[in-house]
């Protein structure tokens, strides 16, 4: 009986010891799931006002999204100063939530709401509400590395040769299976 008590909190422990283990560390914050914005209508590279907060007023290019924390940077919006290696200071921006900040209507350069659309082909359209007119969605510029090839790296088309024959592997795994069925049945 006592084992079954154990079973039933062992979850409650395992959180408990969980939150011992961080207490007075540090960690990053994260929005619960309820919480969650579940569709972003404003990207990277898009150009928005900001409503409130620090930055109020400031009108700048979305740098970055942090959709686990529903936060996002915008240039020039909520500057912060940090000091860097040589300890000279630097200003840079901090984050900004999401609900500060509406996307700019193209046509009258005013902070808008915005609607999403779909065409027929399924794609999604974001609309103005202000003017009606649609706002493009930013290309995505993603700077990938080019990676460097050294001395001990497998040449593409050797690591992309088939060495591997399913027919001899199946034909192995059923002569393993006929040896080792005298070891495999129960004896009563």
């Amino acid at each position: 009986k006592n084992w079954f008590l154990g079973m039933a909190f062992a979850p409650l422990r395992v959180t408990l010891q969980n939150e011992l283990a961080t207490f007075g560390r540090r960690t990053p914050k994260q929005v619960l799931p309820k919480h969650l914005i579940r569709t972003w209508k404003i990207r990277t590279g898009d150009e928005v006002f900001v409503r409130s907060g620090v930055g109020k007023g400031v009108i700048g290019r979305v740098t970055m999204t942090d959709y686990r924390k529903n936060l996002l940077k915008v240039e020039g919006a909520n500057m912060r100063k940090i000091y860097n290696e040589e300890g000279d200071p630097v200003m840079t921006e901090k984050k900004i939530h999401y609900s500060n900040v509406a996307l700019l209507d193209p046509v009258s350069r005013k902070p808008t709401r915005v609607s999403l659309k779909w065409d027929q082909d399924g794609e999604v359209i974001r609309v103005a509400k202000a003017s009606g007119s649609i706002i493009p969605i930013p290309a995505r510029t993603r700077d990938e590395p080019t990676p460097e090839v050294g001395p001990k790296d497998t040449p593409p088309e050797k690591a992309l040769e088939k060495t591997y024959d399913y027919e001899k592997d199946v034909e192995a795994m059923q002569l393993l299976r006929q040896t080792m069925t005298k070891y495999n049945h129960r004896l009563h």
